[in-house]
């Protein structure tokens, strides 16, 4: 008759080999750039990677011009209700920020309403800012104790940061931030945030110096992830 159908190019629903081979080619297809997304994923974790360890081992060898500054001292009734709060804080079980060295770490997101654990440090927290800067937006407040060392990035940021560190913790307790000059040489910032709040880009590397004795180190970062009031990176690391 007029059916000349191959038995060995037709599987049992019809289906010729030919259109097999395209439908896997298509969907080869479709994975390529999945896979080109992964790779590039993994170059730029790689890079990171590789700068944040030439950063510390820069830092240990003490091979890099550091700048050291000053924040704003806070005025002493916002600073003890603050501290008050920390010290008698009920921290979440678990870190909320995994792969970063510190005793605990909480995020209060802006957004949130009506949170009956964290409502008081929420109003501290807004009083600071309002006297700092009224105007600065922040989405978020990275709140931990005892944060130190961890090199990192927070490449989610849109702008600049604000940091303030709280508590009788002894000599040292920087906030350190990467930063380079005109001609591209990199220098450390070595910010003192103890009792103070200071204005830095999160956006390039920095950490947090150890320091002395036993006591408690609190730490606040005022930042925002949103795109509302975006700044590009600043170069130097922190803003005067």
């Amino acid at each position: 008759g007029d059916n000349n159908d191959d038995d060995d190019d037709t599987d049992t629903n019809g289906t010729t080999k030919l259109q097999l081979i395209n439908d896997a080619t298509t969907i080869s297809k479709r994975k390529k750039p999945k896979l080109i997304q992964q790779q590039q994923q993994h170059n730029k974790i790689l890079n990171q990677t590789v700068s944040l360890y030439n950063t510390v081992l820069n830092h240990n060898n003490n091979k890099r011009k550091e700048i050291h500054h000053r924040g704003k001292l806070l005025p002493e009734s916002i600073r003890t209700n603050l501290l008050t709060l920390l010290q008698n804080l009920r921290w979440p079980a678990s870190s909320h920020r995994k792969g970063l060295t510190s005793d605990h770490y909480l995020v209060l997101q802006t957004n949130v309403t009506n949170d009956l654990c964290y409502n008081d440090l929420r109003v501290a927290c807004r009083e600071l800012m309002n006297w700092a800067d009224d105007n600065y937006y922040y989405s978020g407040i990275a709140v931990t104790k005892n944060f130190v060392a961890s090199p990192h990035i927070d490449d989610r940021d849109q702008t600049f940061q604000y940091a303030v560190s709280l508590g009788d913790f002894g000599h040292g307790g920087e906030l350190c931030v990467e930063g380079k000059d005109e001609d591209g040489y990199d220098y450390v910032n070595v910010v003192e945030t103890k009792n103070r709040i200071a204005k830095v880009d999160g956006r390039n590397i920095h950490w947090v110096r150890s320091w002395s004795g036993v006591k408690d180190r609190y730490s606040l970062i005022y930042y925002d992830t949103t795109d509302r009031y975006s700044t590009s990176v600043s170069r130097s690391g922190i803003i005067v």
